[in-house]
């Protein structure tokens, strides 16, 4: 028999009987009540009860937002003390993750304002998907890395981009023993970002400026056209030019038309 919080189970021992159930419930030890039910030389029957955790719940609510939302995916535990972190896992979850997590981000947020809905005591509740925090971890230490190495080089501060707060963090924890820089948090949520500085230069001091090349002289209405470029449709003016059947005043004697 079993329900969605509790499971019966049977096996040569209680403690097979157990492992069973946890297995089942996809549960960890710490999170359940054991009862039980019939015990024998050849076999031992429990039942295993989740117990009323936060954790439990966030998982019983995260699982709940993804089926509203026509997600299928297997929700779990992953950590039960502070913060609490609930995995999911499945396929093509590429959508619940959205660009550089932000989706998951806004996911993220409204379990923690369904769990947190008349609280005294408001918890944080961390939602990962498919490993994804992992790997996001991993490429903004490298990419932390490689402008610290920039501005060393350069003598100049790096802003980043917009970033959440978790992610901030791991700029900071990672920059905090490199030589020559220092970290700092500027801005406002959801605009907030690190910059990045050589030891004894201000946040706010902006990089120096290049001189802007001198500008063009402007373009003048000059005769015809613009400047000394004559429009479409216009004669270059090399003198009058004569009319047809007219002698040629610049023409020699002998040349003249007309005379003979």
């Amino acid at each position: 028999m079993s329900s969605s919080n509790s499971v019966e189970t049977t096996g040569k021992t209680v403690d097979e009987a157990v492992d069973q159930a946890l297995e089942d419930l996809d549960e960890a030890r710490e999170n359940v009540e054991v009862e039980v039910l019939e015990q024998s030389p050849q076999e031992a029957r429990v039942r295993v009860t989740l117990r009323e955790t936060y954790a439990v719940k966030a998982r019983e609510v995260v699982a709940e937002l993804l089926y509203k939302m026509g997600i299928t995916a297997q929700v779990t535990i992953k950590k039960a003390d502070e913060p609490v972190m609930i995995d999911v896992a499945g396929d093509n979850l590429g959508l619940l993750i959205g660009w550089r997590g932000e989706t998951l981000r806004a996911f993220q947020t409204v379990v923690n304002l369904i769990l947190n809905e008349g609280r005294a005591d408001r918890r944080r509740l961390v939602v990962d998907v498919e490993h994804y925090r992992n790997r996001r971890e991993e490429t903004v230490k490298e990419m932390a890395l490689r402008l610290a190495d920039r501005v060393r080089r350069s003598g100049e501060r790096v802003m980043m981009d917009p970033m959440q707060s978790y992610e901030r963090r791991i700029v900071h924890i990672t920059l905090e023993k490199e030589p020559g820089i220092r970290t700092e948090s500027q801005g406002e949520e959801p605009n907030r970002r690190v910059a990045i500085l050589p030891d004894g230069v201000s946040a706010s001091r902006r990089p120096a400026e290049r001189p802007l090349p001198a500008p063009s002289p402007p373009l003048t209405r000059q005769g015809s056209g613009y400047g000394d470029r004559p429009r479409y449709g216009d004669r270059p003016r090399f003198g009058e030019r004569p009319r047809f059947g007219e002698p040629r005043t610049d023409a020699p004697e002998g040349e003249r038309g007309g005379e003979g």
